[in-house]
């Protein structure tokens, strides 16, 4: 079900005391997504009622959330946040659970708050929660995890992600159709791509809107992680 020699990996580093919420990489992550290791990444979870932040209740969450994408199995209460998860990975509009399940099992996910963010759908992550989580991840995680691409899975998470640097000579990926493109609001097409070296390895990354913002098409999440994913590869050669 999930790659356990990364999971106690974690456990036997400095991850196990200073992570509330682990990253969960599925069974084939090491093979990836054409030789790629791929973290999505996320803001934040959402408190279930009755829930507290004690570390017996966080940290087996995220493989919860996870553990049920990576099954061949679909429930109305995973919602449209994780149904375009779906679209994202599998990138067509038309899978079966199993194709989307096989999908899970070759990436990671973890959300970079290390906090919950409360109990609605409307609550959103502090920046300084992002911050904080963004450092977590970056000294103790990525160390162990060892992602060579990051899809950063919104815009706030992206701007307060303080670790790595814009990498000029790599093409950004352009989002074809914006949703919300003719609304007052300026959203931005062009995602620059950026590298992040870490302890052990380094990764590309870029960003697309959040889901739940109907901003990005399921197409353009899509394709901002295949830019990624050759473009990685490029560099590799």
């Amino acid at each position: 079900m999930l790659s356990q020699r990364r999971i106690r990996s974690a456990r036997g580093t400095g991850v196990g005391r200073r992570c509330s919420f682990f990253a969960i990489p599925g069974e084939h992550y090491e093979q990836g997504i054409n030789g790629q290791r791929i973290l999505l990444l996320g803001e934040s979870h959402y408190r279930k009622e009755g829930a507290s932040d004690e570390p017996a209740i966080t940290r087996p969450f995220t493989r919860e959330v996870f553990c049920g994408m990576a099954e061949p199995v679909r429930e109305k209460k995973e919602g449209p946040f994780f149904k375009a998860l779906d679209l994202l990975l599998t990138g067509r509009a038309v899978f079966s659970a199993q194709e989307a399940a096989d999908a899970w099992q070759r990436v990671s996910f973890a959300n970079l708050s290390q906090s919950f963010a409360g109990s609605q759908a409307n609550y959103r992550a502090r920046n300084v929660a992002l911050r904080a989580g963004g450092d977590v991840l970056f000294k103790p995680t990525l160390p162990v995890l060892k992602p060579t691409v990051i899809l950063v899975l919104g815009r706030t998470a992206w701007r307060v992600f303080s670790h790595g640097k814009y990498e000029p000579s790599i093409p950004p990926y352009l989002a074809r159709k914006l949703s919300r493109e003719n609304g007052r609001r300026r959203y931005i097409n062009q995602r620059d791509v950026w590298s992040l070296s870490y302890q052990g390895g380094s990764a590309l990354m870029t960003w697309v809107y959040h889901p739940s913002w109907h901003v990005d098409t399921w197409q353009d999440r899509s394709g901002a992680l295949r830019h990624l994913i050759d473009q990685a590869s490029e560099v590799e050669r």
